[in-house]
């Protein structure tokens, strides 16, 4: 199945009005939000977390004139207005992982930042984190801020109770295939019955599709929903639920916390900001966590960039201002004070990051976060792919309460080809 249009066409006619109003943005000398004023005064837009605090103030400290603001609700909807109106938009923007494939759509709302002065910043960051922020004619349109690369959290008492391997490269080997997890999980559930590996059918089936070179949708717009990477992902996911190492909850509720707090969730797999999830909803069990490798592969979950927008008057002042926020040693501010993993390779070599972190029993995280990294597969990633893979999401729910596994993947697949076909 094809996509109506093209990849380099408008998704839907709304945008079509903000891809037309965009030609004009580069050239608006009125507008009160988009451009640097005579005393050198620059704006930027953030979500709550997406900078850190510290970081935000150092930074105005040296650029007096720069102006935060921090968006909550729907980012990318404010941000969206503001191009629609071509009023209040900032000199300075994130844009998050998720939402760059809807931009890419349109580049000409965003600077390209190959035409500015990047060269002494652009190497030190991953080519497949910034191939997500590339147009196909090769328009840069962001630098990351951050990236999820992802790990097995564990809990090393539960582990050690149930006469499991404890130490990250032991478990590590141990869980290396999802076979292998699975099994683990039934020998850790012998010794501890409500033990469960992960938190949703729904939620496994994302992050082993976030370890595939394919997802939803191809470049050409073709649907992917029947692939075999799609298909392995549904497979595993309800070999899971099937034998019973799947706790079928919320991720992030009120019930995975209770879940954490008393050990019915052991391990957690999850991006390299989920530690923070952990230390903040359950303290009380700092010391006894360990991470390692993801089972199956490397995958990342998240991580998103800083753009400049086209209507930026004055877009050296900006890029100044986004390489003074993502300096190394910001960057490894940012990871300790966020949890945000550093984007900038060369942060991971700042004093202090290796030092370990008593949450997780004085281990060294970074390093474990840091070999994912390095392995990473490169992703297209479609702004239709949210849209195709809900229907998974949604039966993988159904099966939880019941649904037959199959009649949910023959719907799954009927509601994403419908899904896609609407677009």
């Amino acid at each position: 199945m094809r996509l109506n249009t093209s990849r380099g066409r408008p998704l839907v006619a709304a945008f079509a009005a903000i891809a037309a109003l965009s030609l004009g943005l580069t050239a608006c000398t009125s507008d009160p939000g988009g451009e640097a004023d005579s005393d050198g005064s620059l704006t930027m837009w953030i979500w709550p977390g997406g900078l850190s605090d510290t970081v935000v103030e150092t930074v105005t400290a040296d650029n007096p004139g720069l102006e935060t603001s921090v968006i909550g609700d729907d980012f990318k909807q404010k941000l969206l207005t503001g191009f629609t109106a071509g009023a209040d938009i900032p000199d300075i923007t994130g844009v998050k992982g998720e939402d760059m494939p809807f931009f890419l759509q349109e580049p000409d709302l965003f600077t390209d930042l190959n035409t500015l002065d990047i060269d002494d910043v652009v190497g030190d960051f991953p080519e497949w984190k910034l191939a997500e922020a590339t147009t196909e004619d090769g328009k840069l349109l962001g630098l990351p801020i951050d990236i999820g690369p992802a790990g097995l959290f564990y809990r090393e008492d539960i582990l050690k109770n149930a006469d499991l391997p404890t130490d990250p490269d032991e478990v590590g080997a141990a869980t290396a295939t999802y076979e292998d997890y699975f099994a683990f999980g039934e020998e850790l559930q012998k010794a501890d019955p409500e033990a469960h590996l992960e938190v949703s059918a729904g939620g496994l089936f994302g992050k082993i599709m976030g370890q595939s070179e394919t997802k939803f949708v191809s470049p050409d717009g073709d649907f992917l929903g029947e692939s075999d990477a799609v298909r392995n992902a549904w497979d595993l996911s309800i070999e899971a639920w099937d034998r019973g190492l799947v706790a079928g909850i919320e991720d992030g509720s009120p019930d995975w916390a209770s879940a954490v707090n008393a050990g019915v969730l052991p391990t957690l797999s999850g991006a390299a900001w989920y530690a923070g999830d952990i230390k903040n909803n359950a303290a009380d069990t700092a010391g006894k966590w360990r991470v390692t490798q993801m089972p199956g592969g490397p995958a990342n979950i998240g991580g998103s960039f800083l753009t400049i927008p086209a209507a930026t008057e004055d877009k050296e002042a900006a890029l100044k201002v986004i390489k003074e926020l993502l300096s190394p040693e910001n960057e490894a501010v940012m990871y300790t004070e966020t949890g945000n993993f550093p984007a900038r390779i060369t942060a991971l070599d700042e004093p202090g990051l290796h030092d370990g972190d008593d949450f997780f029993g004085g281990q060294d995280t970074v390093s474990v976060f840091v070999e994912a990294s390095e392995n990473m597969p490169t992703v297209y990633n479609s702004p239709l792919d949210n849209q195709v893979a809900a229907p998974y999401y949604t039966e993988l729910g159904n099966v939880q309460t019941g649904k037959d596994p199959e009649q949910a993947w023959a719907d799954a697949v009927a509601a994403a080809k419908e899904a896609l076909e609407s677009a």
